[in-house]
């Protein structure tokens, strides 16, 4: 893994904080051995102290609303003090605070001495698990110990402990691979805007403050520049969840790559007259989920019939549509529409045979 310039921005869009004192997060990721070598810089340590009576402070209090009640003025509780412990304790475990940390990347952000850097520590699950209680105890002490930022970042932090890798870095090598253009977080603008050079990117390795000129919708998409049928969908909360947001999102873009790998190797060439059959094998092949598509009858002035259908596919972000005299026809080209997305890449339409 290659370290990175400290990116305070990118951190707390993250963690979902915005701090009032920038410096206590940059200190929440200062390992004392860089702090020895530059003496204008403390460590992170007496962070990592109050992160976990903070981290300690979350989880007994929602323990306490999941495991009992107030009755009749007294607390009950349905499980006894010692459950309560072993429970609180797997709760915020070495494996749990490190696995959250190197799915969310945050280790190469890490402010290391030449010691610590020859030794590799970012790799060691108890560092990563000091930086997990850092960075809680930094938005605590910055927060003046606010119960609910506490909890927003907490939440934010946990809320990626179910996926199994760090999908952002495994989307960014397969782009690197390919030769592609590293993904970008889009703000997602009125139509009009986005096809004009008012909606700047965000890039995951090279991240800046983006600029829109319009009001900015809390619901954004990653997208391969150079690839325009590799995006992803995905809602952002600015209070909390970003990390889940953001990671979700990763990961269905990286494994839809992989996934188009396999649609382009099925899809040697479109047949525009069999390319709802071709839609349809991809489906049974569970390469993609079932299309949907709808029919609506319009009339030229003349009353001659006019099909419109429609198609939409889970991958994709609208609907395709065609028009056709023929019904048949009219799906057939929405199907090979829906396969030109699907394969993202110029192929030859083959029109050799005849429509039957």
């Amino acid at each position: 893994m290659k370290l990175e310039e400290f990116d305070l921005g990118y951190v707390q869009d993250l963690i979902g904080y915005k701090f009032k004192n920038p410096r206590l997060l940059q200190q929440a990721f200062t390992r004392r051995s860089f702090a020895q070598e530059n003496s204008e810089f403390a460590d992170n340590e007496i962070l990592e102290f109050y992160g976990d009576v903070a981290l300690n402070l979350y989880v007994s209090s929602e323990m306490s609303k999941l495991f009992g009640r107030v009755e009749s003025g007294q607390y009950v509780s349905e499980k006894q003090e010692g459950e309560l412990s072993e429970i609180r304790s797997k709760s915020v475990n070495k494996n749990r605070l490190s696995h959250c940390i190197s799915v969310l990347g945050l280790e190469k952000f890490l402010k290391l001495g030449s010691t610590d850097i020859m030794n590799k520590v970012w790799e060691n699950d108890s560092v990563k698990e000091d930086l997990f209680e850092a960075i809680v105890g930094a938005v605590a002490i910055d927060s003046e110990w606010n119960s609910s930022d506490i909890k927003n970042v907490c939440e934010n932090l946990f809320s990626v402990s179910g996926f199994e890798a760090n999908y952002v870095a495994l989307l960014e090598e397969e782009c690197k691979k390919r030769g592609w253009h590293l993904p970008r977080i889009m703000k997602e603008l009125p139509l009009q805007m986005c096809f004009g050079n008012s909606c700047d990117g965000l890039s995951l390795m090279n991240r800046q403050t983006v600029n829109c000129s319009s009001s900015i919708q809390k619901r954004l998409f990653l997208q391969i520049p150079n690839i325009s049928s590799i995006y992803s969908d995905f809602n952002l909360d600015i209070e909390s969840k970003n990390a889940l947001s953001v990671i979700q999102s990763a990961k269905e873009l990286y494994e839809w790559i992989l996934r188009r790998d396999k649609i382009q190797k099925n899809i040697v060439a479109i047949d525009e007259n069999l390319a709802a059959n071709q839609l349809h094998e991809l489906w049974q092949k569970g390469l993609i989920k079932e299309p949907v598509y709808d029919f609506s009858e319009s009339h030229d002035k003349d009353g001659n019939s006019i099909w419109n259908c429609k198609c939409k596919l889970a991958e994709a972000k609208i609907p395709f549509e065609a028009m056709n005299a023929s019904k048949k026809k009219a799906k057939q080209l929405v199907a090979a529409e829906a396969l030109l997305f699907l394969v993202g890449k110029e192929i030859k339409l083959d029109m050799t045979k005849e429509e039957k």
